[in-house]
This record gives structure tokens, C-alpha cells and sequence, in this order.
């Protein structure tokens, strides 16, 4: 992601302190970020998905990857996702990490969260 953010800013003829800002981070976040250092704080990704004009990671391929994708798209720690979903957080991060499967019933709700289309691609049609 370092790299495809120093481009955009690049790209934009943009110093660090501006594109940070655009972002809502630090200058040095940033500079680290594009140093591929640190990883931002998932409350940053909206911003940098905006700036960048696309996420900036691959297309989901099963649940833990979507959960964590749908995290960083909505800027949600995992208190956030737990609780936009009913669960408890322990919950959302053993989905996330691969540990437990959701219910039939929480596949429900992650339906509409996920959206239909990938939900059908992860679970099956309905």
C-alpha cells in the first residue's frame, strides 16, 4: 500500500503534509505508511480509500477476508463491527481470523452487511 500511496500523492503533485491532510492523518503517519512501517489505524481507511479512489487491497476471496475488507471500508474498530452485528467482539474476531463460522442466523445479517453478491459467493444462494 506504501507504494501506491506515495504514487497517488505523486500523481496529485502533492506534498505529504497536503496529502495527510486530505487523508485526516499526521504527516509522519504518512511517511511511514508509504515506507510500508506501520500499518494505519483502521479508522484512517476511509480516508486513504477516498484519496487513493479504490481499496487497496484484493477482492475478498472468503469471510475472513471480507470482514476485515468491510472493517477497513467502514472505518470500524472491532467493538464497531461487533456491535453493528449483534455479536460480541470475541465473536466477530474469531470470524475474522478464521476461528468460528457464523450461524445460519448471523449469516443473515452478514448477508446485508456484506451485500448479496459476495454473501452468495462466501455462503451460498439463499
Amino acid at each position: 500500500m506504501g507504494a501506491r500511496l506515495r504514487l497517488r500523492r505523486r500523481e496529485l503533485g502533492l506534498h505529504r503534509e497536503e496529502a495527510a491532510a486530505i487523508i485526516g492523518a499526521g504527516e509522519k503517519s504518512l511517511m511511514w505508511w508509504e515506507r510500508n512501517e506501520r500499518e494505519p489505524f483502521v479508522h484512517l481507511y476511509p480516508g486513504i480509500i477516498r484519496f487513493l479512489g479504490y481499496e487497496p487491497w484484493s477482492v475478498p476471496t472468503n469471510l475472513c477476508e471480507a470482514l476485515l475488507a468491510e472493517r477497513r471500508r467502514k472505518g470500524w474498530n472491532l467493538a464497531q463491527a461487533a456491535e453493528a452485528l449483534g455479536v460480541d467482539e470475541g465473536t466477530w474476531r474469531r470470524w475474522e481470523v478464521g476461528e468460528w463460522r457464523p450461524t445460519a442466523r448471523k449469516r443473515i445479517a452478514l448477508r446485508r452487511l456484506l451485500g448479496e453478491e459476495l454473501a452468495s459467493a462466501l455462503f451460498g444462494p439463499r
